[in-house]
C-alpha cells in the first residue's frame, strides 16, 4: 500500500479531534520509544546503520505523524502536536527537500530526550508496539519495511491496542501544578495562582519555540529558491529567539 492509499483511505474514514490525540499520542510514545532503544547503541552504529535507521524515522514519520496532520490541516483543526513530534516533523521535511542528509537527520532525532521527562511522560511506554523495527535486526530487509504503509483502521487498531496496554484510568490523570506550600491560607491561594501563571507562561515559550522549528523550514525553503523573502523570514526568526531568551531569563 503506498503512502497516497493511505491518505485516501484516512480521508474516506471517520476521524475527529480525539482520535488526532489519541494518534499523534501514540505516535509520540514510539518516538520515545526508538530514542531511548537507540541510545543504549549510540556508540556501536557505523554510518550505514544511521543511515537505515534513518530510512525507519522517515517511515514513522510518513506513516503515523504526517497523514495526521494533513487530515488536521482537511479538516481545519490544529494538529495536537507535542514539541517533541512538531520538531521531528520539522526535521522530516528538511530531509525531504534535501535540507538535512540522513547522517544529519539522524544526528538532529538523537538530540532528544532519551529519558522520559517524568512520571507522567514514563506512564505512557508500553510493553509491546506494532511494527517495532527497533527491537529486531533491521539491518536487513528495509527497503522491503519502509515501503509498507499499513491501512488507516490497522494504524486506528493499532490506537486502541495501545491505550489498552496503558494502566486503567491513565487517561483520567493529568500532570499536577507545583505549588509551594505557604503558612497562610491567603499566601497559599497567590502561591496557586503564581504557580498556574508561571505554568502558562512556559506554555508561550514552548509555543514560540515551536514556531521557531517552522519557520526555520520555511526559510530554508525560501532560501532554497533564492527568495528575499527568505532573508525576511530569518530576522524574524532571530528575534523570537531573543523573545525566547529575554522570557526565559525573566521567569528564571
Amino acid at each position: 500500500m503506498s503512502i497516497n492509499s493511505l491518505l485516501r483511505t484516512t480521508a474516506d474514514a471517520s476521524f475527529d479531534l480525539s482520535d488526532m490525540a489519541h494518534i499523534f499520542e501514540f505516535a509520540a510514545s514510539r518516538l520515545l520509544a526508538i530514542r531511548m532503544t537507540l541510545e543504549l547503541s549510540k556508540n556501536e552504529t557505523s554510518p550505514r546503520l544511521r543511515g537505515i535507521i534513518t530510512k525507519y524515522l522517515m517511515w514513522e514519520g510518513e506513516v503515523f505523524i504526517s497523514p495526521w496532520v494533513n487530515l488536521c490541516e482537511g479538516m481545519s483543526i490544529s494538529p495536537p502536536l507535542s514539541r517533541n513530534l512538531r520538531f521531528f516533523l520539522g526535521m522530516l521535511g528538511m530531509c525531504q527537500v534535501e535540507l538535512l542528509t540522513d547522517q544529519e537527520f539522524y544526528a538532529s532525532f538523537m538530540k532528544l530526550p532519551a529519558e522520559p521527562s517524568g512520571a507522567w511522560a514514563r506512564g505512557r511506554i508500553v510493553r509491546m508496539y506494532p511494527m517495532s523495527w527497533w527491537t529486531q535486526h533491521f539491518e536487513t530487509g528495509w527497503e522491503e519495511w519502509t515501503h509498507k504503509f499499513p491501512h488507516s483502521n490497522d494504524i486506528r487498531e493499532m490506537v486502541i491496542s495501545h491505550f489498552e496496554q496503558l494502566p486503567e484510568g491513565r487517561m483520567l490523570v493529568t500532570p499536577a501544578t507545583l505549588v509551594q506550600a505557604r503558612s497562610t491560607p491567603v499566601a497559599h491561594q497567590l502561591a496557586t495562582i503564581q504557580a498556574g501563571i508561571k505554568q502558562e507562561g512556559d506554555y508561550i515559550i514552548t509555543m514560540l519555540e515551536n514556531k521557531i522549528v517552522e519557520a526555520r523550514l520555511v526559510a530554508a525553503s525560501l532560501l532554497r529558491m533564492e527568495s528575499v523573502l527568505g532573508e525576511d523570514v530569518k530576522d524574524a526568526i532571530a528575534a523570537t529567539e531573543r523573545l525566547v531568551r529575554y522570557l526565559k531569563k525573566e521567569g528564571a
